[in-house]
């Protein structure tokens, strides 16, 4: 395509090298009050809070997983 920037081609959300994938979340004030509570503990940056509740839950609820393959 031409005269369109890499950065247009790419999907929504990824990045240039294809890794990683940003997604919008909305969070209440409640939500919000509480991931700031985990600033410094979980992470130094709220996507960084975010991002480890998720893979925490993730790892720790993944039941039958295993047993589909």
């Amino acid at each position: 395509m031409k005269g369109v920037s890499k950065v247009s081609q790419k999907k929504q959300g990824e990045n240039v090298d294809g890794r990683k994938l940003k997604i919008p979340v909305t969070l209440n004030s409640a939500q919000l009050k509480l991931i700031e509570s985990y600033e410094g503990i979980l992470g130094n940056t709220k996507a960084e809070v975010i991002r480890n509740i998720v893979i925490n839950w993730v790892l720790n609820n993944n039941k039958g997983v295993d047993n589909e393959k």
